[in-house]
């Protein structure tokens, strides 16, 4: 039987939507979103993995036909969408777990998840379905899973990424092996694997591409697509991108050798002071998420030396997402992508602002303090809702993939009023080499 398996349109939906209650599960039964064609996909990174094993109905969409690649994936989703990626035997007995009962969405995914070897619960007899899974588990999951193990030392094969010393130690062997693999998909910079991070809904598509191209059940994406640029293709001593197991093409070096003069290092863990030219002020509602937002850089960044690498004006390009735990959205985080110096662009910068809450929007704001703020149409909408008028708004931001629905108990979400002078202070995530 082919591991590429059909859904149900039940099990498609429930898995887009992430239903983390059985309250609300009749709300989605009836609607299906297997189209490939999603709006906020177009221009992603992702969008190749995406679009194919949504097309093969692994993996669905949202019924306003957006994917969110962006958004993170919990550890229940993660065993649904194993369930219906591979069709692996039992390796062990069924189990029960103390925060799964029979009702849960997700309850036949866990249990097959964890009898087929993929993953496993915690040492109190859980297994946190609603806690998002780092990249990592993922990583081991699929090696587990589909015993995969490395072919040399783990750690020869992690030294390829720039932070593996941030990989914990059982997980170390999984991931070699997967790199092994190709199945390892970093963006934005194919050696940094931020093995803690949350995954996120685009990660773990093309993990599970990259996976099902290594068992001969999917081609690999064409080379032309620019997601080729993040597989982590083991090669010596460090990942490449470019090329291709099927076609014999030549590896490109993600960074060129003239980008590693020491004097163009910014280091990880450099602050970047922005603004955001449209307004004074974004404001969004709570689960939004923002795409190509770009700020400038308001102070030369300077390298240990004292020389420019990042000089003031140069323009980051990046993503507002939203940022939850356990179920609940704690508040909105800046994601870099890119930074422009000069006219050169660098997909290999990475930084990322803290996690901002911001001041909520409520009936007793005053709509003064809003005025030329930015907004997407929807946040504006909502405005009105709040406030009861309209107000003399600025920038309308672009690229907007709309919010979460709010808690039952909200009639209308609180907004978030953020000053991204103050706010969105940026920390480089890796170390960045400019070109001299």
């Amino acid at each position: 039987m082919s591991s590429v398996r059909r859904w149900s349109s039940t099990s498609a939906v429930l898995l887009a939507l992430g239903v983390t209650s059985s309250a609300i599960a009749p709300l989605v039964l009836s609607v299906p979103a297997f189209a490939a064609n999603f709006s906020d996909t177009r221009s992603h990174w992702a969008r190749p993995f995406i679009e194919t094993l949504a097309e093969r109905q692994i993996i669905a969409g949202f019924p306003d036909s957006t994917f969110k690649p962006d958004a993170p994936v919990t550890r229940a989703q993660f065993a649904a969408i194993v369930k219906n990626a591979f069709s692996n035997g039992p390796v062990r007995a069924a189990r029960g777990f103390g925060d799964v009962p029979g009702s849960y969405w997700a309850a036949a995914a866990i249990g097959k998840a964890y009898e087929t070897g993929f993953m496993s619960g915690y040492p109190d007899s859980t297994f946190k379905p609603e806690q998002q899974i780092p990249k990592v588990q993922v990583l081991v999951a699929l090696s587990s899973g589909l015993n995969f193990t490395p072919t040399r030392t783990a750690d020869t094969t992690l030294a390829a990424f720039r932070d593996s010393s941030t990989i914990p130690d059982y997980a170390k062997s999984g991931v070699a092996a997967a790199a092994e693999r190709n199945v390892v998909v970093n963006y934005p910079n194919v050696s940094f694997l931020n093995p803690n991070e949350t995954a996120t809904r685009a990660d773990v598509a093309a993990y599970i591409y990259q996976t099902l191209v290594n068992q001969g059940k999917l081609p690999p994406i064409a080379t032309t697509e620019g997601a080729n640029n993040y597989i982590a293709r083991m090669n010596g001593s460090a990942p490449t991108t470019g090329s291709n197991p099927t076609t014999g093409s030549n590896p490109t070096p993600t960074t060129p050798q003239t980008a590693l003069n020491p004097r163009y290092l910014v280091p990880q863990g450099t602050s970047v002071n922005i603004r955001y030219l449209g307004s004074q002020k974004i404001v969004v509602t709570p689960g939004e998420t923002i795409n190509n937002l770009t700020l400038r850089v308001t102070d030369d960044v300077k390298n240990a030396q004292g020389q420019v690498v990042i000089p003031k004006d140069s323009d980051i390009v990046g993503q507002l997402i939203p940022v939850s735990s356990n179920g609940q959205i704690l508040g909105t985080q800046f994601i870099a992508q890119r930074v422009t110096i000069g006219s050169q662009p660098y997909a290999s910068f990475s930084a990322r602002s803290q996690v901002v809450s911001g001041q909520p929007v409520t009936q007793n704001t005053n709509p003064g303090t809003l005025k030329d703020a930015a907004t997407s149409a929807a946040t504006s909408a909502v405005l009105a809702t709040i406030l009861g008028q309209k107000i003399d708004l600025g920038t309308i931001l672009a690229g907007a993939t709309g919010g979460q629905t709010a808690a039952p108990s909200q009639q209308t979400p609180n907004l978030i009023v953020i000053d991204p002078s103050v706010d969105l202070r940026l920390t480089v995530s890796n170390d960045f080499y400019a070109n001299p």
